[in-house]
């Protein structure tokens, strides 16, 4: 809901009516001029619960992908040890066969 300075003019008026001018002055002074441009502590709990899921979400996210990342390295490093010994291996028997 908008506040538009009509509304505020009367809220002016009433507080000048219950309290002196200077108080009625700093009320005004104090509250916003468009309440709904303004964050809550209830907006802001609501902000950092919803931020707290998402970072949980794309934490879950990157351990998933570091976790597969490893294992496709892990199973090429092995693969490629396994070739590379087998190659020497073979080289030796040849060296050996020849010598």
């Amino acid at each position: 809901m908008t506040t538009d300075e009509a509304a505020r003019l009367h809220l002016y008026e009433l507080a000048r009516g219950a309290f002196d001018e200077a108080a009625a002055d700093t009320l005004m002074n104090a509250l916003p001029r468009d309440p709904d441009r303004f964050v809550t502590k209830d907006d802001l709990a609501v902000l950092g619960n919803d931020l707290r899921a998402e970072i949980a979400v794309l934490r879950n996210e990157l351990r998933t992908e570091i976790v597969t990342r490893n294992s496709d390295l892990l199973r090429t490093l092995f693969f490629g040890m396994v070739a590379s010994n087998a190659t020497l291996v073979g080289l030796v028997f040849a060296a050996v066969r020849l010598g």
